[in-house]
């Protein structure tokens, strides 16, 4: 892809923009280069508006017609339009025009979400399971899904014996005392909002699977922390891998954003009001954001 305008853009915005959404923009870009056959930012508006809602095609050479993607195509096409000082309001436009189009898709997905996911009778189901079956690395995983509603990055956990040994500020842990268990999650979405939390709680099944993952470890006299997500070689997986790792753990492969999905859903159906709270608290997530991206049922005001 030939396109020194956009090669710019990044140049420009490398140090304001993370990895992912440069990666992100690139290949939304690099979609719409190979449909024109040149730059998107120097193609006039009217034409881009038509373009990308009638006529581009997805991998599978179908037309787009899921307004997340068009929305993120127009972002796309007005950010680098924007960094140049060309027009863009009839693009502004267009993408604002979406907006009704993607809260329908958004319900339309929730109820088929609903109808497909398990109960949460069934994820009860498959923690005991995995207690019965001595799947200790499984049993932890899950168990911190169902009880502190964490995502993939959360449960980058590393289990230690001592709360003097968790200082490290760029890591999550879970620290096995005499008395208690202390989750302390410092690397999580939305930590610089809410900041490093600890919980401190007991559980004996917990305590018991957590015991067996260590005494599970190569010995090592100097080890004073074992990664619970791991390759086979005992080296803590990077980000790209974890929600694969996660997933063969989790029923049917679910992913967390699922197993969040169903707690939710499962509070709604009581009208637990202070179940919701503390696991908007715990996720990290307000309140108003979780029923508007999480729940199954309720609609956001």
């Amino acid at each position: 892809m030939n396109a020194p305008k956009f090669d710019e853009y990044v140049n420009n915005k490398k140090d304001k923009l993370s990895k992912n959404t440069i990666n992100t923009y690139t290949q939304l870009y690099k979609k719409m280069f190979k449909h024109f056959g040149k730059e998107p930012v120097d193609i006039d508006e009217d034409i881009l508006i038509e373009s990308i809602k009638n006529d581009m095609l997805t991998d599978k050479g179908e037309i787009i017609k899921n307004p997340n993607t068009l929305t993120s195509l127009f972002n796309t096409v007005i950010i680098v339009k924007k960094e140049f000082d060309y027009p863009i309001t009839k693009l502004l436009k267009a993408k604002e025009n979406l907006l009704e189009d993607i809260y329908d898709h958004r319900e339309a997905q929730k109820i088929i979400k609903a109808n497909k996911l398990p109960s949460y009778k069934d994820v009860k189901k498959h923690l005991k399971k995995q207690f019965d079956d001595e799947d200790h690395i499984g049993y932890i995983l899950n168990f911190m899904m169902q009880s502190f509603f964490t995502r993939n990055k959360d449960l980058d956990i590393h289990i230690t014996t001592s709360l003097k040994l968790a200082k490290d500020p760029n890591k999550n842990y879970l620290v096995i005392r005499n008395w208690d268990l202390l989750y302390i999650k410092n690397v999580y979405k939305t930590a610089k909002t809410y900041g490093s939390m600890k919980f401190n709680f007991r559980d004996r099944k917990l305590t018991y699977a957590i015991q067996k993952f260590i005494e599970s470890q190569p010995e090592n006299p100097e080890q004073t922390e074992w990664a619970l997500i791991q390759n086979a070689n005992g080296f803590p997986l990077d980000e790209t891998s974890q929600a694969k790792f996660i997933r063969k753990h989790t029923l049917d492969g679910m992913s967390e954003s699922d197993i969040f999905k169903i707690r939710v859903d499962e509070f709604e159906k009581k009208g637990d009001l202070k179940g919701l709270m503390e696991a908007s608290r715990r996720r990290g997530t307000n309140l108003a954001t979780l029923i508007k991206n999480y729940s199954l049922t309720m609609k956001p005001p």
